[in-house]
């Protein structure tokens, strides 16, 4: 990794069009106050905010990575799949990202149902409120439950509220992650597993790569040194490209880091941008 601080970069931030607190123009502004050559936008389920954020970027002097984040399930866990250098254009890829926002719409309504009946006077229209963007997270229920007085932090909300064996818990559309990564193959972009150390899979990583998976992000806030290590051998082993980001979503975020404080150099961009545009097959099961 690149030790000149005016060379490196974000590779994993939210903006409002998903589930981050920050516009795609405010998160670039915050990149150019932390002295980053540029960041990944890679919002949930939608390429939405990459357009604003390079309109804001060309004034800034920075770079804008376009990325996406989509949200599969693998044996029952959230798994989080990110794509890099994807052409904004591929219709099969746009449609697939609207499935998954309109599969979040229906979930966010059983989740407010079922929270209903535990008691939380919440509507769909206080949600909204607060997902200012195209796909609605549990992290916006989680903001309402903590604005109505039901929880004290988002934490709290998620621990008492919307995590599996909870009241308002609800499953999610169900993409499995190998569909993820190859939909990312078909639109020119390249598949990275995001922070596998929340998995705790390593066969899942080894699956993937037989699948056309293109790196893994080992430098995560919550990845420790050794699993940040043991990742990095990993990547190594299979060459898959060794990325990393912040996760940053904004203020009151949990689990995540500050715009900047995992960063990778320009190398790192460069290499997803060369795998992204190299010829793909699908493997043969």
């Amino acid at each position: 990794m690149s030790t000149n601080e005016s060379d490196l970069f974000d590779l994993h931030a939210h903006t409002t069009k998903s589930d981050g607190t920050y516009t795609p123009a405010e998160l670039v502004r915050l990149a150019v106050e932390k002295g980053l050559a540029g960041i990944a936008v890679t919002d949930h389920d939608t390429l939405n905010g990459i357009e604003e954020a390079r309109i804001a970027a060309v004034s800034a002097g920075i770079e804008i990575v376009p990325g996406v984040e989509l949200n599969t399930v693998y044996n029952g866990r959230e798994i989080h799949v990110l794509g890099y250098f994807i052409d904004e254009t591929n219709e099969s890829f746009l449609q697939l990202c609207k499935q998954l926002r309109e599969g979040r719409v229906n979930r966010a309504e059983m989740i407010i149902e079922r929270l209903q009946e535990a008691g939380c006077s919440i509507t769909m229209e206080d949600v909204l409120a607060y997902a200012q963007g195209d796909a609605i997270g549990r992290p916006h229920i989680a903001r309402v439950l903590v604005q109505k007085g039901y929880c004290s932090t988002l934490q709290e909300a998620f621990d008492r509220y919307l995590v599996p064996g909870k009241p308002g818990f609800v499953e999610r559309m169900k993409l499995h992650p190998q569909k993820a990564v190859q939909a990312i193959r078909e639109a020119r972009g390249c598949p990275v597993l995001a922070h596998p150390g929340l998995i705790g899979d390593d066969a899942l990583i080894y699956d993937l790569h037989r699948h056309g998976l293109g790196g893994i992000e080992t430098e995560h806030p919550d990845h420790s040194p050794l699993q940040r290590q043991h990742y990095q051998t990993i990547a190594v082993q299979l060459q898959l490209i060794a990325t990393g980001g912040s996760d940053f979503h904004g203020a009151g975020a949990e689990h995540r880091g500050d715009l900047g404080s995992v960063k990778v150099g320009r190398d790192v961009v460069a290499r997803l941008f060369a795998d992204a545009h190299k010829e793909w097959k699908p493997a043969n099961d």
